[in-house]
């Protein structure tokens, strides 16, 4: 197998370590894979990912001599003369044709260049699927615009609901990286049941050879960016009540704007929109206002972090505590359950999915969702009752049955 993966855009954080880990995987099981990116990205990305002769990169940009670059020329002439005579519509039409145009040909060459066999786009929100001559699929990680605790307008559900139906009908497969996800999409678009296929994501064992130094303290750790999908909020005030209490722990929090968000220096995110947003955030900076002082001492905000910045502080933490209200998958959970890493997370059904998968219930406390003293009761519990992590032997014992190896094989089996 040849495999081309465009990614026209990409975030930092859960589906930035998907996107690296199903790579990496790929490289070790198929003869070629051509990664498209802006060219500024390239280095980025050759710096997560292991030297190997299968991995090539490659940019958006036309072949300076191919008859699609001088189509293109031809095309701009257009374009200018749309925008001189102030034909507004013409000029919008033309634009977004002509995004589509160079993209299409330029994956065409590549797949030409390369005689790539199948094409997989990892993030498609927005974009509009190309017409290739390979098979092609592509990844679901959520539904957020219909599933998340947010209030999104009409126009904004519509514009994601006939973005998402122009890629069911292009592609040969869709894959889900949860079952709730696949049932979140075939609530909408039952007509596509035949090719949406579930496969959960996973998370490789890391030892981290960091030693620790060991007190009394308990730590916590949820690493995630701030959002109320993951409801950092919940975590705070279960927190609060803890250290009112005289409670010895300490809550570290990693992932893009946590930094911020434990100074109490909030800024809004493309969500401001929703009510539920802006309302949020204003409890979040009432919040820190009345409890400053135990904020400043119980919790720890070190906003986004490296690989490496993540895999330490799992290492050095004693629990995980997830109080997500919405997820497509919840990737610190997996990733928690196979560093031998107790946790304490939200009831949702992907975080029971995976718990299933993992046959991990013994390590694994639910809460109710959204409940700051179910939760605060329990990390209570485990503060005075702390479940020891478990050993490298058993790890590999229990959960080696599903790594992103094995998922890698599970996308190229369907695939082919």
């Amino acid at each position: 197998m040849r495999l081309i993966i465009p990614i026209e855009f990409y975030r930092h954080g859960g589906v930035e370590r998907v996107i690296i880990s199903l790579i990496r995987e790929f490289s070790t099981k198929i003869d070629k894979i051509i990664i498209v990116l802006s060219s500024n990205q390239i280095k980025y990305f050759q710096s997560l990912l292991p030297e190997s002769e299968v991995i090539v990169y490659e940019t958006f940009s036309l072949d300076n001599n191919s008859i699609e670059a001088k189509f293109h020329g031809f095309y701009n002439k257009l374009f200018s003369l749309s925008n001189k005579f102030k034909l507004t519509k013409i000029s919008e039409k033309l634009s977004k044709f002509e995004r589509q145009y160079l993209l299409e040909s330029r994956l065409n060459q590549l797949i030409q260049k390369y005689q790539a066999t199948h094409c997989l786009y990892v993030l498609t929100n927005n974009l509009t699927p190309p017409r290739l001559y390979i098979p092609l699929g592509m990844i679901s990680h959520d539904v957020f615009w219909h599933f998340s605790p947010l209030s999104y307008t009409d126009n904004y559900i519509r514009k994601y609901d006939d973005n998402l139906l122009q890629w069911l009908k292009t592609v040969n497969i869709v894959f889900t990286v949860s079952e709730q996800t696949r049932q979140n999409i075939l609530s909408l678009f039952p007509q596509f049941e035949y090719k949406i296929k579930t496969i959960l994501n996973a998370s490789n064992f890391y030892l981290n050879n960091c030693v620790s130094e060991k007190n009394n303290q308990i730590y916590f750790y949820f690493p995630s960016s701030f959002g109320i999908y993951k409801d950092q909020l919940t975590l705070l005030k279960a927190g609060i009540k803890l250290a009112q209490k005289g409670l010895n722990f300490k809550i570290v929090l990693t992932g893009k704007e946590t930094d911020s968000f434990i100074q109490g220096k909030l800024s809004l995110s493309q969500q401001f929109s929703t009510q539920e947003y802006r309302q949020y955030l204003t409890e979040c900076q009432q919040v820190y206002q009345e409890n400053k002082a135990i904020i400043e001492q119980y919790f720890l905000g070190l906003g986004y972090g490296s690989e490496e910045s993540v895999e330490t502080w799992y290492h050095h933490s004693d629990c995980v505590v997830i109080p997500s209200q919405y997820e497509g998958f919840g990737l610190a959970l997996s990733e928690a359950i196979v560093r031998g890493l107790p946790v304490i997370c939200s009831d949702l059904e992907v975080f029971e999915e995976q718990v299933d998968l993992y046959k991990g219930s013994d390590r694994v406390t639910f809460f109710e969702t959204g409940n700051v003293d179910s939760l605060a009761n329990n990390m209570e519990q485990f503060i005075l009752n702390p479940k020891p992590k478990l050993s490298p032997p058993e790890i590999e014992q229990r959960f080696s049955h599903w790594t992103w190896k094995q998922v890698a094989e599970s996308y190229l089996e369907l695939f082919k």
